[in-house]
């Protein structure tokens, strides 16, 4: 099985699709209601039940594309798709395909799984998700896709080491999307396959840049016997669900990045003290509140913020932060001392004009002409001596 990931903004008060679309078939209730209990039931245990009650993400069903089949009746044929959803307005389209069961031919699985190939079911597939994205969230996309495949062998198949011992560069060549039919350096091969981050006996789980792999021995792909809809196994969803979460953060990472950037440049201090604190609740996923709840999660993200660019992304996001923070604090600061400067400059002035207009007063007691003159002149030489001697420091 293949769930091809294409991440995409989307708005924040995204609220479902509304009618049917043409073009597309709705999903059978039965299978429909199968796949969202499992995922639920797998997303309540990795991330727990008070994170899904505060509905930071929300998959909305789509329904099931129809897909062209070139490869002599192996092909998938249909894909049932999925928006998932993040508060922060980062989305995921999720496309799940099923292939009939077949022996493992990496050049066939990747001629399937790369975009650029131009009838491959995940080109087709991006073409039509692409066109959503433009009607219904009135926004570009979306990314390249990011595959998941789920592999299973039946239990009388070799144990999982031998098996990733047999195929191991032809596992990397599906993580990589690879089509070359040059060989990879052993030391390639064997650095992809140490990091193995599945903790049971029976199976391996990689992450890459490109995509992701899960390989179980003696374990089937799921079935809805209701609608006969095939469903993932339960224990690859840990990771698919991990690698949603990093993908959509990473979504959010890039949004953020680029409202702080170019044109979007805040221009009070109250704007940017709003946007550090969306940022702060978009990212706490990022930030470990919730993706470090167990070993498994924690190892995932933490290796896949770094693979996948999250890392790179967050220090740039910051350091813009910063920059920003500085500019506009000079800014805030330059104004006040522009402020305390023109209130020194009229009360001196207004000070040195009342001793002036005292002393002339005695001077002058019926010239009340002569009085003023001299109250304004020096309440002028007062602004002058102030601005000269103060001026200056605030360059």
């Amino acid at each position: 099985m293949f769930v091809v990931l294409f991440p995409v903004p989307a708005p924040r008060d995204f609220a479902g699709f509304g009618g049917s679309i043409d073009g597309i078939d709705p999903l059978p209730p039965d299978a429909l209601r199968a796949r969202m209990d499992q995922l639920h039931d797998v997303q309540a245990a990795l991330l727990g039940q008070e994170y899904l009650e505060s509905r930071r993400i929300t998959r909305w069903p789509l329904g099931r594309i129809g897909l062209p089949d070139d490869a002599g009746g192996t092909g998938p044929t249909s894909a049932d798709v999925f928006l998932v959803t993040h508060t922060a307005g980062g989305a995921l389209w999720e496309a799940w395909m099923a292939p009939p069961d077949q022996p493992l031919d990496p050049a066939r699985f990747v001629s399937w799984l790369r975009p650029d190939q131009d009838t491959s079911p995940v080109a087709v597939l991006r073409e039509h998700i692409a066109d959503i994205t433009r009607e219904l969230l009135s926004a570009q996309g979306p990314d390249e896709g990011f595959p998941f495949t789920a592999l299973r062998l039946p239990g009388e198949a070799a144990p999982v080491e031998t098996v990733v011992a047999d195929h191991a560069e032809d596992l990397v060549r599906i993580l990589y999307l690879d089509k070359s039919r040059l060989a990879f350096k052993r030391t390639v091969v064997d650095e992809e396959l140490a990091r193995d981050f599945c903790l049971r006996d029976g199976g391996i789980s990689l992450l890459a840049t490109r995509g992701a792999l899960d390989l179980r021995v003696g374990e089937s792909l799921g079935a809805d016997p209701a609608s006969g809809t095939i469903l993932a196994p339960r224990s690859a969803l840990p990771l698919l669900v991990s690698i949603e979460l990093l993908l959509v953060e990473r979504m959010v990472l890039q949004m953020f990045l680029r409202q702080v950037a170019g044109s979007a440049v805040p221009r009070s201090l109250s704007y940017l003290l709003e946007l550090k604190s969306e940022m702060l609740d978009g990212l706490a996923e990022y930030r470990g509140t919730v993706a470090e709840s167990n070993r498994f999660s924690a190892e995932v993200t933490s290796y896949g913020e770094a693979v996948l660019g999250l890392d790179v992304l967050y220090a740039t996001l910051t350091e813009r932060l910063d920059a920003l923070t500085f500019d506009i604090t000079t800014r805030y600061q330059q104004s006040t001392n522009t402020l305390q400067f023109a209130l020194t400059v009229v009360l001196g002035s207004f000070q040195a004009a009342s001793v002036a207009a005292v002393i002339a007063s005695v001077a002058y007691r019926q010239g009340p002409l002569l009085v003023l003159a001299w109250a304004a002149g020096t309440a002028l030489a007062a602004a002058a001596t102030i601005t000269t001697l103060m001026g200056p420091h605030l360059r």
